[in-house]
């Protein structure tokens, strides 16, 4: 299923491009897209087009942070009426919470938890892109823009106390120890920025109760999750719970306010079960897992939903042809 962003993400591509000396047309070019595309912020574009035009403009550059130039170019909360929303709420943690609940406003390639452990918070991401896609950029880009989303509650001075990534670590890591001013930890298990809870209860100054009844009354019919989206959101809960071993049917329509009954109704109506969308879901989860050297086959079974190494290793038989030992042998050497 492709999913779309708006191409309002691409903010800054131009500025960052010239930086660097980089010919933004051509590299516009050969991913299908056209420097129009860019004139209209309401435009969406495929998520899997933004993540291969950033990973090209990460190689034509050198700059192993172009994501992150990218974020430093962007206007905190420039997401139209949903921006309004979030600036004026009265700390960051609702903000985040109101940023969750209209996510359809963002776009369909994000999926974002906010989860709280003693005194620290988690704000998890993942991007719902195939994971034979370069992703670093992109990932980089979304970290950013949401630490400058935080800012724009705790002022341009904060920063958060770890930004986690899944991915390896650049060559040179300057610019994103600079940019999020707190240790980045690369290789780690899930994408995301840890949090001083006393941070998500701090007071907004920009709070109005007012605008922020004003935007809903605008935001709520535009986020009605239509039928053409359920699947889209079934996917997205997926990729946050499973890590998590909370990926069931139960907990995902939960999360989306329906019974268990009614969830599978919709999606046999689809022509699809959650059960098919899990195993999607996993396949992609365990190829990006395996791909990394750094867990072993014991965690990636674990991190996609498997108590036990043996029953994982047959899973993986069936749907990629070898055991997990052959395939990572034959797929990373």
């Amino acid at each position: 299923m492709d999913t779309l962003v708006r191409t309002i993400t691409l903010n800054g591509f131009l500025n960052v491009c010239n930086l660097h000396s980089v010919n933004s047309h051509a590299l516009l070019r050969k991913v299908g897209l056209d420097a129009s595309a860019l004139v209209d912020p309401e435009r969406h574009i495929s998520a899997e087009t933004l993540c291969k035009l950033l990973d090209l403009a990460g190689q034509e550059s050198g700059s192993p942070a172009f994501g992150i130039q990218m974020a430093q170019q962007r206007q905190t909360l420039d997401f139209g009426i949903l921006g309004v929303l979030m600036r004026h709420q009265p700390n960051l943690r609702d903000m985040w919470l109101a940023a969750i609940q209209y996510r359809k406003l963002l776009n369909d390639a994000t999926a974002i938890s906010l989860e709280q452990s003693g005194d620290m918070s988690l704000l998890r991401f993942e991007l719902l892109v195939d994971s034979r896609i370069p992703q670093t950029q992109s990932c980089e880009l979304l970290a950013g823009v949401m630490m400058r989303t935080c800012q724009a509650i705790l002022g341009p001075a904060w920063s958060p106390k770890e930004m986690r990534f899944m991915h390896a670590a650049p060559p040179e890591q300057y610019l994103h120890k600079q940019f999020f001013g707190c240790p980045v930890v690369f290789g780690s298990e899930f994408n995301g920025m840890v949090l001083r809870t006393l941070d998500m209860d701090a007071s907004n100054p920009a709070a109005d109760p007012e605008l922020v009844r004003y935007a809903e009354s605008l935001a709520m019919p535009m986020s009605a999750l239509g039928e053409s989206a359920l699947l889209q959101e079934v996917r997205k809960h997926i990729y946050l719970l499973m890590p998590l071993e909370q990926a069931c049917i139960e907990r995902v329509a939960e999360q989306l306010h329906l019974s268990t009954r009614t969830l599978q109704r919709q999606l046999d109506q689809h022509g699809t079960s959650f059960s098919e969308i899990l195993d999607t879901v996993r396949r992609n989860l365990v190829l990006r897992y395996m791909n990394n050297s750094r867990y072993s086959i014991g965690q990636v079974a674990a991190l996609t939903g498997y108590s036990r190494q043996a029953s994982f290793t047959r899973w993986f038989h069936a749907n990629f042809g070898a055991s997990p030992r052959q395939w990572r042998q034959t797929n990373l050497a």
